[in-house]
């Protein structure tokens, strides 16, 4: 097959140094895929990045205008991306295009128009109803309609990254029988190939800093966590809009000594390490439509204490590898933490348990039924 991926980012070298789940994916299914197939990837321009590249193998093109990396605002560039990657892509001599994230889905789908093939729509979550607005804001609004123009339109198939997102898609209008579900995976041997020591009373989030991943709350969990374990350390790496207002949260409750920002770390393989040398990994976030840095905490056997959403609860089979809260509460957050840095025997129970589901998350396995799913539809 000649496959085309469309998404608004990619990782820009083998190593796989990405800022988002989306990219992760798209990296990890294209790199197996191409081990029998033309692989092409149709992705914004980063400054800095040349516009055409092989990577493992991927033939990796860029248009649009030259941009930083960004999830919010920048609707020229994204604007010029939607237009410059049609153009580019119904030049292609492509199979079947798959579409992975809100900006990507008008593009593989006018490209599909032009050229006459198979599309598909690989989604992470539905945000139509008011959870755009609720997630981003008032601009949010801007993402409710194209939604909700993409949802409108006849697609092949949809991929979806978990059966709560699959559910979503069904009340959306999608018919239930163009869904299948491909969880997001991992590359176990990245992980048992790392060696290091565990720091003690160490926690450790990995993620963007916006509201909806509720770092406040983590945050707050560590003020109310220190009057028992006053050597607690909580490290935040990622970045986003709600860095200075995380940063003033950790001066009003003085905890300077307990909080790092280490902000973006650009190689993959140090952010697992940060991972594998924590004690706990913790997710507070209330939004999700599937949560990989999880079955990378998992992977690397460092429990989690996850906010207890549907999600979570789906790919963790309900709290195994970890402990879950009640989302938003701070107290709850606290309390399971507090257990598992305290109770040796629960946390050796935990550690057991990750090791058992990461195995269920495997890119090789995840990116053949990806497989399977274009030639069903290209037999079709």
């Amino acid at each position: 097959m000649d496959i085309l991926i469309v998404t608004e980012y990619f990782p820009s070298s083998e190593e796989c140094n990405v800022k988002g789940g989306v990219e992760f994916r798209a990296f990890y299914i294209a790199k197996n895929l191409v081990k029998k197939h033309n692989v092409y990837v149709l992705t914004s321009w980063e400054k800095g990045l040349p516009q055409k590249e092989e990577i493992c193998g991927i033939n990796v093109i860029r248009c649009g205008k030259q941009r930083k990396y960004s999830h919010c605002g920048s609707f020229i560039e994204r604007l010029s991306f939607i237009r410059e990657g049609i153009k580019i892509g119904k030049k292609l001599d492509i199979d079947i295009v798959d579409g992975y994230n809100f900006i990507s889905y008008p593009i593989a789908y006018k490209i599909s128009e032009k050229l006459g093939i198979p599309r598909i729509a690989t989604y992470h979550d539905v945000w139509i109803g008011g959870e755009w607005i609720k997630n981003i804001g008032f601009f949010g609004i801007f993402g409710e309609i194209l939604e909700r123009y993409i949802l409108s339109k006849k697609w092949d198939k949809f991929i979806a990254v978990s059966k709560y997102t699959k559910e979503k898609l069904i009340r959306a209008g999608i018919d239930k029988n163009i869904i299948e579900i491909v969880y997001n995976g991992i590359n176990l041997e990245d992980y048992q190939k790392i060696k290091v020591p565990k720091e003690k009373n160490t926690l450790c989030y990995v993620g963007r800093l916006v509201k909806y991943k509720k770092v406040d709350d983590l945050i707050k969990a560590v003020s109310l966590i220190v009057n028992d374990i006053p050597d607690v350390k909580l490290k935040i790496i990622g970045t986003g809009p709600e860095k200075e207002n995380l940063e003033k949260i950790v001066k009003s409750l003085n905890l300077k000594n307990n909080v790092e920002f280490l902000g973006f770390i650009e190689k993959h393989k140090e952010v697992i390490k940060h991972i594998k040398s924590s004690t706990i990994f913790s997710l507070p976030s209330i939004v999700e439509g599937f949560g990989i840095v999880t079955i990378e905490s998992v992977a690397s056997g460092t429990p989690y204490v996850n906010s207890a959403i549907p999600p979570t609860i789906e790919i963790t089979e309900n709290g195994k590898g970890g402990l879950l809260f009640e989302p938003e509460n701070v107290s709850d957050l606290s309390i399971k933490i507090k257990m598992l840095l305290e109770d040796k025997n629960l946390y050796f129970k935990k550690q057991k348990e990750c090791l058992e589901l990461s195995k269920k998350y495997n890119w090789k396995i995840l990116a053949n039924n990806v497989e399977n799913i274009y030639l069903d539809i290209l037999r079709k």
